[in-house]
């Protein structure tokens, strides 16, 4: 989980005994000591951080330190990887959300707020450097895959089983995709684009029910379940006027995902409002403290395959959530059910990532 504000990432995990979320403090990782040794003078902060095998990548957005690190062998070595991190790019700025795909390649959301880009870099390097390389780029390629259209905020990333690149645009309240064919090609995408009206609920607790005004209200976080529905989170935040009652995550199925790259390169597709629980469902969540407090505010959103459990860090509360998919539905106003004790000074849009594998307790 990365902290935005205190530039540091922090991995959580199930206690044996509790239960409890606990920090592993081996695998902590301090970033702006990192910049600091590597860039004395400048000030780090942390957006999303993502895995490749045992590597982790962490997207640096400073005022004055913009770049992408890799870890070497994090899983392995816990925080005792941040010695050998290194610069994948320096080209870009304004690093939001990360995704790998299975070659190996980097795909980042980069530029400036609002009107940002979908980039790839292909042969990344796949082990420490060494100085004065560690400071550089250490990419082979990089490829502005465009805005899709129109000046964006490109905020998650992920990447289905053929190879598409879907991406959440919170500014224009869409979802893009990439068709893997086209990836490496400026502006060869497909877009689904926002529903307005009365779109109804899934929920089926009654005050959780009823109507939501937006498919999409600043989407953040995106991730594939195990039947390949994408999952996208709204943060809601009310951008460019357009908000929901409520806060909710939306459930795109594979149907309508194939509608989408079904599309001509560059059109757009709006699904029926009345399609809501055949190509989509739209999931309200309660307020902040049992529903008398704020609206939360989402961001990165990643799902266990294997547990059917959707992880979601929240902006206003400053924590996560977590939600089975068998029983999001019937969720009810008791936050205390789906809170987790994860700290994130920011949902930093792309967000958090899930470890797959056992891990070792690194010895500091």
């Amino acid at each position: 989980m990365p902290e935005y504000e205190t530039a540091i990432v922090q991995l959580y995990v199930r206690h044996p005994l509790t239960s409890q979320t606990v920090v592993l403090p081996p695998y902590t990782v301090d970033v702006q000591e990192i910049v600091t040794r590597m860039f004395p003078g400048r000030t780090a902060r942390v957006n999303a951080c993502a895995l490749l095998g045992d590597d982790l990548f962490i997207t640096n957005d400073g005022p004055d330190s913009q770049c992408i690190f890799r870890l070497p062998a994090y899983l392995i070595r816990g925080g005792l990887a941040a010695a050998e991190a290194f610069v994948v790019t320096l080209d870009g700025s304004g690093y939001v959300g990360v995704a790998l795909d299975a070659a190996g390649n980097l795909y980042t959301a980069e530029g400036v707020g609002g009107a940002n880009h979908i980039v790839r870099y292909t042969g990344i390097a796949d082990g420490y450097p060494g100085l004065p390389a560690a400071l550089l780029d250490n990419f082979g390629s990089r490829a502005d895959l465009g805005d899709a259209g129109a000046a964006s905020f490109f905020a998650d990333l992920a990447i289905d089983g053929a190879g598409n690149l879907w991406v959440s645009d919170a500014a224009n309240h869409r979802v893009v995709v990439f068709d893997a064919a086209q990836l490496g090609a400026a502006n060869t995408f497909h877009v689904l684009s926002n529903v307005t009206g009365q779109i109804a609920a899934a929920n089926t607790t009654p005050t959780l029910g009823g109507f939501a005004q937006h498919l999409f209200a600043s989407p953040e976080g995106v991730d594939f379940d195990m039947h390949g529905n994408l999952w996208v989170a709204n943060n809601n935040d009310g951008a460019n006027n357009v908000q929901n009652t409520r806060t909710s995550l939306v459930q795109l199925t594979p149907a309508l995902q194939g509608q989408v790259l079904a599309t001509a390169p560059g059109a757009s597709l709006q699904p029926d409002a009345d399609r809501g629980g055949i190509d989509f469902f739209i999931y309200q969540v309660p307020n902040i403290d049992n529903d008398a407090g704020p609206a939360p505010q989402f961001g990165g959103l990643q799902i266990d395959r294997a547990a059917a459990r959707i992880y979601v860090n929240e902006e206003i509360a400053g924590r996560g959530r977590g939600y089975d998919i068998s029983s999001i539905s019937a969720v009810d106003l008791v936050t205390s059910v789906n809170d987790l004790d994860i700290r994130s000074t920011n949902p930093g849009n792309g967000g958090l990532t899930l470890v797959d594998r056992p891990i070792l307790v690194a010895i500091v």
